[in-house]
């Protein structure tokens, strides 16, 4: 099989003023150097993306029970449309692949070994995710032959993953988009595997945390990539605030030159922090992105949402500057009805079933750090 090198081209792009066109990427395979030039981008001004993502999706038999149809197939659609118009407002979006989508073939499960429908994959693709993660306690469920299966699908309807593997090779394989002259780089690494062991024919399947391999890894794609974003599947469940390995991991990233990192595993929101690095530098950490679509039914495990920052980068002849401004996390909700498990804009709803929380509790929620770091600048 021929392997894909997740390399894509861009055509050159302008954004002036508050004009808004769909973002250019071209999502073919194509084989050349995984270095990217900085002297295509002469002429170039001033350009802005959206880089986003959401949280763990992770599919209980409750969920995908009633998302059958009388053909034995799976429509995710009805649940998630409602979020439709969020997920499509980033350029880039990612979404924690938490359950393996290994198909029917080698039979559904759910909790505590999941696998999943691969349809929940072609919803996500449709409503905006263009990559998904696959690094987390549940990589290795069900072993190689849903993850074999699962990729098999990701290559099939060209969604790009991370975080999971077919070997050395593809580990190897740099994850670099290019949206809009802007490249990003993506990494993504897990605490665990929930004590299931890497196979020894196998042991690049899944990426751990290993602090001198993401050292390595982000350094690697430093002169590579305008933005270098880091998934970690970290922390400790149900916790609405960061432990101090997140803390401590979140520097060691920061230092070795992360810009944006995106946290999975709490099943619940964390706040948003920025971490001042060298040379007036920033890293936006997103510790927790909660559940997204999940049949949890624990406090606060209804509560997602759609993280984004936004990315400028302007060019001055030779010159190139990236910054990153207003981070934020779009609260959603998943309401359970008879028909489903449906996620919708928090706005929308009064309170929160399972917490009670309001939309306005839970944007103050995610935003303390930022709003307590931006108080010391002014006192």
């Amino acid at each position: 099989m021929i392997e894909k090198l997740f390399f894509f081209l861009a055509i050159s792009f302008f954004l002036f003023g508050c004009q808004h066109t769909e973002p250019i990427r071209d999502h073919s395979s194509v084989l050349k150097s995984n270095f990217f030039e900085k002297e295509e981008l002469k002429g170039v001004e001033e350009v802005t993306i959206t880089i986003g993502a959401i949280g763990d999706v992770l599919l209980h038999e409750r969920v995908y029970q009633r998302a059958k149809k009388p053909d034995g197939t799976y429509d995710f659609d009805p649940m998630l449309n409602e979020v439709k118009p969020l997920l499509k407002k980033p350029d880039f979006l990612m979404a924690n692949q938490e359950s393996m989508p290994g198909g029917v073939e080698i039979g559904l499960s759910t909790y505590p070994s999941f696998n999943s429908p691969k349809e929940i994959v072609t919803t996500l693709q449709k409503l905006g995710v263009d990559m998904v993660i696959g690094a987390n306690n549940h990589t290795l469920d069900r072993g190689m032959n849903a993850i074999e299966s699962a990729l098999d699908y990701y290559e099939e309807i060209g969604m790009d993953y991370v975080g999971v593997y077919r070997n050395k090779e593809d580990r190897e394989i740099e994850r670099i988009v290019i949206i809009n002259d802007i490249a990003i780089g993506v990494l993504a690494y897990t605490y665990g595997t929930n004590g299931i062991p890497i196979p020894h024919d196998h042991p690049d399947v899944v990426a751990m945390i290993n602090q001198e391999r993401m050292v390595r890894d982000v350094q690697n794609l430093r002169g590579k990539a305008d933005v270098i974003v880091v998934h970690m599947h970290w922390g400790n469940e149900y916790e609405r605030e960061p432990n101090d390995e997140q803390r401590n991991l979140a520097r060691v990233l920061s230092e070795a030159g992360a810009d944006i990192i995106f946290g999975h595993h709490p099943h619940v929101l964390q706040p948003i922090e920025k971490i001042d690095r060298e040379e007036g530098l920033e890293t936006i950490v997103f510790y927790s992105l909660g559940n997204f679509f999940s049949g949890q039914k624990f406090q606060f495990t209804d509560i997602g949402g759609v993280a984004t920052v936004d990315v400028t980068k302007v060019a001055d002849g030779d010159e190139v500057t990236v910054s990153f401004s207003s981070p934020k996390i779009e609260p959603t909700v998943v309401i359970q009805k008879e028909s489903g498990f449906y996620v919708i804009p928090m706005f929308d709803v009064e309170r929160s079933t399972l917490s009670g929380t309001t939309y306005d509790q839970v944007v103050d929620h995610t935003l303390q750090y930022l709003h307590r770091s931006e108080k010391l600048l002014t006192d």
